[in-house]
C-alpha cells in the first residue's frame, strides 16, 4: 500500500491487533491507499490472505479490515474523491476459508465454511509451473524470513468463503459470474451508435475474439501472429469507442497486452537505458531506446516520446542513424531537484508507469501499438553530494571517553575543506587532521565537558549541500536500483561499566552483531568455530555466548556436553533467543531444561514501551556492574523481545515480567540460574536490535548479562 519511501505503511515490527498496527500506519490513510489501489487496478474480486481474528499478526488483521472496508468505499463517489479516480465496484468479496495457525500465529476463531474452491494444481506452460509453485517462488524472495518451499505439481484446492457480492445476491457457481470472461462477452456491454444502430460494438467484440484466437493458433509463425494482432488491434479500437464506461478498462488493458505481444512477434528485444544510470540533480542525461531488427523488409517502424515527472525536462527522441541489426534513438533528459527515489508509485499493465518511461509506438502497416516502457534499471536521481561518515555507529562510555575519530568520505573529490561541515551537538568540537588528499576529511570529535548520556546523530554538508549515502539493491528477483538517505553517524554515550579483562567465546549464528558491542565495551572476543564447539576447546574463556538463532546453524546441541561441565567449573554462559525450529531440544540445547514458547505470537511482547517489572530487583544481574533501574528500559524501539521461554527448570529464576496491553504477564524474557560454580543467563530480550539502534539502557543491561556472577 505504500507509494513513497516515507509512507507510514511499513513493516515496523510485529503487532498483535489491527489497532496496534493503525497506530503506526494511520487507519484513514491505510483505507485511502487501499481505495486508491482498487480504483486504479479495478479488480473484479477482492480476497485478503488472512483472517481478522485474535491470534493473527496485527499487520494481516489491519489489511483484512481495510480490504473489507474498501469493497464499499471504493464504490462511493463521496469517499476519497480527492484521489481524482473514478469509483469502482468490485464484483465479489471473499475470505480465506483456512486458518492461520502454526509456529508463528494462533488463530482463536475457526475459519468460515468454504463456499467456493479454486484448483491450483494444473501446470501452466506459460508461467512455467502451477499456481501453487509460482506462489512459493514469490515467498522464497522473502529470504530473510526463510519463506518458500518446494511443492510438487499436484492438485491443491484453495477454499474460499464468499462474504459479499456487488448485487447482494450470493454467487453460487464460478467466481467470475457476472463478469465478462472473454472479449466476445463484451458484446453485451456496448452502447449504440449515434444513428441508433447497435451492431458496431458487438461485432467488434466478436471480431476481437476471433482475431485473438487466430493469433494464438498462428504461433510460432510470427508473421501470421502479427497479422492477427493487427486485426485484433483494429477491432479493439472500434470496441473501445462503443463499450460502456464500466468495462472500458478491459479493452484498454487488452490493447496494452496486444502491444506487448506485437513487440514479441517482431522480436524487437527493446532496451531502454539512461546514461548515467543514476543522474545527478542539475545535470543532463541521455535516454537511449534501442531495438532489434529481425526482418528488415517487414520490421515495424518505431516512434517514441519521453515522459516523466515534474523534476524531469524530457527532450524529443532523434534517430542515431545506426544501420545494423540494432537500431536506436536518443533523447536528452535534464534533471532537477528534489531527487527522485527508486521507489515509485504503483504501476503495471493496468496502471501506467509512475516515473520516467518511454511511450513507444509500433507502426505496422496501418496499425499502431502503444507500449509504455520503463528503463532497464529502475530510475532514480541522486543528490549533488553523496558519501558516508565513518564510523557509522560509535559507542562511548561516559566519563571514560572524551572523543573519537571521524571521517567524512565523499564519493567524489571534495571542495575546499572549509566547505565541509558536520552538524555536531552543542559544545562538541571537530578538529580536522592535516589534509592528506582531496578524497575525504578526517579528524577528531571532542565531546562537550558536560555531555550527557544519550543517543546523538551527526550529519554532514558539502558546499552547503546535505550529504547522502547510497544503498544499492541487487537481487536476482528485482531490477538493480539505488536508494539514497541522509549520511549519518550515530553515537551512543552510555554511563556504563566496561567488560575490560573478560575473554568471551562467541558462538555466532550470523544474525546479530552483539559481539561487536561486547568488543566495544572492552571485552576480548574469540569467535569459536565448529571444531572448538565439538571438542570443548574453551580454555582461557571467562564467558561463552550463543548468538541469536545460533543453534539453527551451529553444533550447540552437540557441544552442550562440554558447555555444562565448563559452567559447573565456574564458567558463565549466556544464550540469546532461539526459535523452536533452530534445532532446539528442551534437554540438550541448554545446560538445564528450557523451552522457547510456540506459537511465537503468544510468547513475545511487541510494545517496545510495555511496562517492565523487576521480579528480583536485588539479583546480582541487576546489581552490577551497572545498577539497573526502570530508566534502562526507556526509549526502546520495535519490541521488548520474542521467543520468550514458556517453561524452564526450577533452578532458573525469572527476573522480569512484561506483557502487551490486556495480556497476562510473561516471565520468560530473562532467566538466570546458578549451576555449580558458574551461571547461565537466557535472554529473549531484543538487546542486539536496541544496541544497533543506540538505545542507551540496552548497553548497560548487556554489560551486566556478560559479567559473570555466582550469587555469593
Amino acid at each position: 500500500l505504500a507509494e513513497t519511501p516515507d509512507d507510514p505503511i511499513r513493516d515496523f515490527g510485529f503487532s498483535k491487533s489491527a489497532e496496534q498496527t493503525y497506530e503506526h500506519w494511520g487507519k484513514t490513510h491505510t483505507l485511502r491507499q487501499m481505495v486508491k489501489m482498487v480504483r486504479l487496478f479495478r479488480p473484479d474480486i477482492l480476497i485478503p490472505t488472512f483472517l481478522d481474528v485474535p491470534g493473527q499478526h496485527g499487520h494481516h488483521r489491519a489489511v483484512t479490515q481495510t480490504t473489507l472496508a474498501a469493497f464499499d468505499e471504493a464504490a462511493r463517489a463521496d469517499s476519497f474523491d480527492d484521489l481524482g479516480l473514478p469509483v469502482w465496484q468490485v464484483n465479489a468479496l471473499y475470505l480465506p476459508a483456512w486458518g492461520g495457525g502454526g509456529g508463528s500465529y494462533d488463530d482463536e476463531v475457526p475459519p468460515p465454511d468454504a463456499t467456493h474452491e479454486i484448483l491450483t494444481g494444473d501446470y501452466d506452460p506459460v508461467l512455467g509451473g502451477t499456481y501453487a509453485q509460482v506462489g512459493e517462488w514469490s515467498r522464497a524472495c522473502h529470504a530473510t524470513q526463510g519463506m518458500g518451499r518446494p511443492v510438487d505439481e499436484e492438485e491443491r484446492p484453495v477454499p474460499l468463503h464468499q462474504l459479499r457480492t456487488a448485487s447482494g445476491t450470493p454467487v453460487h457457481s464460478n467466481l467470475t459470474e457476472g463478469v465478462p470472461e472473454t472479449l466476445a462477452a463484451l458484446a453485451a456491454h456496448c452502447n449504440a451508435d449515434a444513428d441508433g444502430s447497435s451492431d458496431a460494438g458487438p461485432q467488434a467484440a466478436t471480431d476481437a475474439q476471433q482475431a485473438a484466437a487466430d493469433a494464438l493458433a498462428a504461433f510460432p509463425d510470427s508473421k501470421a501472429v502479427m497479422g492477427a494482432l493487427c486485426r485484433l488491434q483494429s477491432a479493439l479500437l472500434t470496441l473501445d469507442a462503443h463499450i460502456v464506461p464500466a468495462h472500458k478498462h478491459r479493452v484498454q488493458l487488452k490493447m496494452r497486452q496486444v502491444a506487448m505481444a506485437a513487440s514479441e512477434a517482431a522480436a524487437l528485444q527493446l532496451h531502454f537505458e539512461i546514461s548515467p544510470t543514476v543522474p545527478e540533480i542539475g545535470s543532463t542525461a541521455e535516454a537511449r531506446l534501442s531495438w532489434h531488427v529481425a526482418d528488415t523488409a517487414n520490421a515495424p517502424r518505431l516512434s517514441a516520446t519521453l515522459q516523466g515527472s515534474g523534476q524531469l525536462d524530457c527532450g524529443a527522441f532523434s534517430d542515431t542513424g545506426d544501420a545494423g541489426r540494432r537500431r536506436a534513438m536518443t533523447a536528452p533528459l535534464t534533471v532537477s531537484a528534489p531527487p527522485i527515489d527508486a521507489m515509485a508509485g504503483w504501476h503495471g499493465i493496468m496502471a501506467g508507469p509512475a516515473s520516467l518511461h518511454a511511450e513507444v509506438c509500433l507502426h505496422v502497416g496501418d496499425s499502431q501499438f502503444v507500449l509504455p516502457l520503463c528503463p532497464d534499471t529502475i530510475f532514480s536521481t541522486k543528490p549533488r553530494q553523496t558519501g558516508h561518515i565513518a564510523p557509522a555507529r560509535t559507542l562511548l562510555r561516559l566519563g571514560e571517553d572524551t572523543g573519537f575519530d571521524m571521517q567524512l568520505l565523499p564519493d567524489a573529490t571534495v571542495p575546499a575543506a572549509e566547505d565541509a561541515k558536520l552538524s555536531l551537538p552543542d559544545g562538541w568540537q571537530f578538529e580536522a587532521a592535516p589534509a592528506a588528499s582531496s578524497t575525504g576529511m578526517s579528524g577528531r570529535v571532542t565531546l562537550a565537558s558536560d555531555a550527557r548520556a544519550g543517543h546523538y546523530r551527526i550529519h554532514a554538508t558539502l558546499a552547503d549541500e546535505p550529504v547522502y549515502t547510497a544503498q544499492e539493491l541487487a537481487y536476482a528477483h528485482i531490477r538493480r536500483q539505488k536508494r539514497f538517505s541522509r549520511a549519518a553517524a550515530d553515537i551512543a554515550l552510555v554511563d556504563t561499566a566496561g567488560l575490560d579483562g573478560l575473554t568471551i567465546g562467541w558462538i555466532d549464528g550470523g544474525v546479530d552483531e552483539a559481539h561487536h558491542w561486547a568488543g566495544q565495551l572492552g571485552a576480548q572476543i574469540v569467535q569459536l568455530d565448529d571444531s572448538d564447539l565439538q571438542s570443548g576447546s574453551f580454555d582461557g574463556l571467562d564467558v561463552l555466548v550463543a548468538g541469536v538463532f545460533a543453534g539453527g546453524t551451529r553444533p550447540v546441541n552437540q557441544s552442550m556436553r562440554y558447555i555444562r561441565p565448563w559452567i559447573e567449573a565456574g564458567g558463565h554462559f549466556v544464550s540469546q533467543y532461539h526459535r523452536p525450529v533452530d534445532n532446539w531440544d528442551r534437554a540438550t540445547s541448554s545446560p538445564l531444561p528450557l523451552q522457547p514458547g510456540t506459537p511465537s505470537i503468544r510468547w513475545r511482547v511487541t510494545d517496545a514501551s510495555a511496562p517492565v517489572q523487576m521480579l528480583q530487583p536485588d539479583h546480582p544481574l541487576f546489581a552490577g556492574p551497572n545498577p539497573i533501574t526502570d530508566k534502562d528500559f526507556g526509549g526502546w524501539i520495535k519490541e521488548r523481545g520474542l521467543y520468550f521461554a514458556s517453561e524452564w527448570d526450577q533452578a532458573y529464576v525469572p527476573l522480569l515480567a512484561m506483557s502487551d496491553s490486556g495480556e497476562k504477564p510473561l516471565e520468560g524474557s530473562l532467566l538466570a540460574a546458578e549451576i555449580g560454580a558458574g551461571s547461565h543467563v537466557h535472554c529473549a530480550l531484543n538487546l542486539f536490535y536496541q544496541m544497533d539502534h543506540m538505545v542507551v539502557g540496552a548497553f548497560r543491561l548487556f554489560a551486566n548479562l556478560l559479567t559473570p556472577f555466582n550469587g555469593k
